[in-house]
């Protein structure tokens, strides 16, 4: 047998790490690095292209609800361009006119302000000075004010300052409603080819589903712009004529004011509505304030009673608490734009699981009343009260009573 000689290993610097180790760690290195760097990178470009994609998003916006229009003047012989362009005019200048109606209001309510301002302030002057025994001069101050030339060369740069920015912020939303208009009319004008480009990405199969959401977009968009610009027609109407009786200034412009804020406006547009012809009349008769909030809180049961359940029919099948809170979510997102668009947003995406999902019949269930079964009891509970004050006895119909598998008559 042969002696073993033991040697001692030779020294190496490379640590003892399992093979796995020196294969996937570089891979998930290089992974996390492009992983980061697309993430960071989409952040950069979505931050930096965010003002274009609210332009897109609002275009798209406004072209579905000029669609139906456009279909309706083309299927009566016209062609696609010239349709788009006059149902886009008759849109602008409608626009227009909101716009001009409402900086004549702005401005004539500011100047009126203006001039008001110091018998305002002689009015609360004589208050303090009778109920705190102090005397303020109203007069010697704004003297003191005035006499200083450096404050009024500041107030007077100060106000230079804002007309400049004012102006450059109407230049620049000038050139936004160009770039908007451009976009609409494209959309409005290129659709049929739009669509079948989009279409011809999917297969055949596919290609029904793509066309079935789309016209239900298009059917709710357009069918809610419309039943809303209709409502906002007969309120403007109204509220005008109810304004020029009382003899209001500028009654045009508050009327349009009321007729287009409270109808395209979600759950508070018929507060913020009010606000404004409730300040003028007050500036000008507090009488006239009352009438006006008379005139508005009448009109409304009118509205949700007789003109809204017709004209909103078939158009928007949403749920309230829904829709208040994708008005919320809009708002938070996009500000008055995302809350303009998140009603037949969200009536899209309604109509669409609608569409694409199953419905069962409800199970009865004796501790959750069906919605069939709750009208029919307050149906029938209306109908009792009316009997009741004509003193005439009342039986239910049969198939109204609260049990609906029981088809025998309860006398109430």
């Amino acid at each position: 047998m042969t002696d073993q000689v033991w040697t001692e290993p030779e020294a190496t610097n490379e640590p003892n790490r399992p093979d796995w180790y020196w294969h996937w760690f570089p891979r998930i290195i290089f992974i996390a690095v492009v992983f980061s760097a697309a993430w960071f990178g989409s952040i950069w470009v979505f931050t930096s292209t965010s003002a274009f994609l609210l332009t897109l998003l609002i275009s798209a916006f406004v072209a579905l609800a000029l669609l139906p229009g456009v279909e309706k003047l083309v299927a009566r012989g016209w062609r696609r361009g010239a349709a788009a362009g006059v149902v886009m005019l008759i849109f602008f200048l409608i626009a227009g006119v909101f716009a001009v109606a409402m900086a004549s209001l702005v401005v004539g309510q500011l100047i009126s302000l203006i001039d008001a301002i110091p018998g305002y302030a002689d009015n609360i002057a004589v208050w303090i000075n009778d109920n705190f025994g102090v005397e303020v001069d109203i007069a010697g101050f704004i003297d003191e004010v005035t006499s200083d030339e450096e404050k009024v060369k500041e107030l007077a740069t100060n106000i230079a300052g804002r007309i400049f920015g004012l102006a450059g912020g109407i230049v620049g939303l000038v050139f936004q409603a160009l770039t908007i208009g451009l976009f609409v009319f494209y959309l409005l004008a290129d659709l049929p080819r739009l669509r079948a480009a989009i279409n011809g990405r999917f297969s055949p199969q596919r290609q029904q589903y793509v066309d079935t959401i789309t016209d239900i977009t298009i059917d709710k968009v357009g069918g809610w712009v419309y039943s809303r610009g209709l409502l906002a027609l007969f309120s403007a109407a109204f509220h005008f004529v109810v304004f020029l009786v009382l003899g209001l200034p500028y009654a045009l412009a508050m009327a349009l004011w009321v007729g287009i804020v409270s109808q395209f406006v979600p759950t508070v547009g018929t507060y913020l509505a009010g606000v404004v012809p409730f300040l003028v009349a007050l500036l000008e008769d507090p009488v006239d304030a009352v009438w006006v909030l008379i005139a508005i809180t009448v009109y409304q049961q009118i509205e949700n009673y007789a003109l809204s359940p017709r004209i909103t029919a078939n158009t928007m099948d949403l749920n309230p608490a829904v829709a208040f809170g994708s008005a919320i979510v809009g708002a938070n997102l996009l500000g008055g734009i995302g809350a303009l668009i998140a009603l037949p947003f969200a009536a899209t995406v309604t109509a669409i699981v609608q569409t694409y999902t199953s419905h069962y019949d409800l199970i009865h269930s004796e501790r959750v009343e069906s919605p069939e079964v709750y009208e029919a009891r307050m149906e029938d509970k209306a109908r009792a009260k009316q009997a009741k004050k004509k003193g005439r006895p009342w039986r239910r119909k049969k198939g109204t009573e609260a049990d609906p598998d029981s088809g025998s008559d309860q006398t109430g």
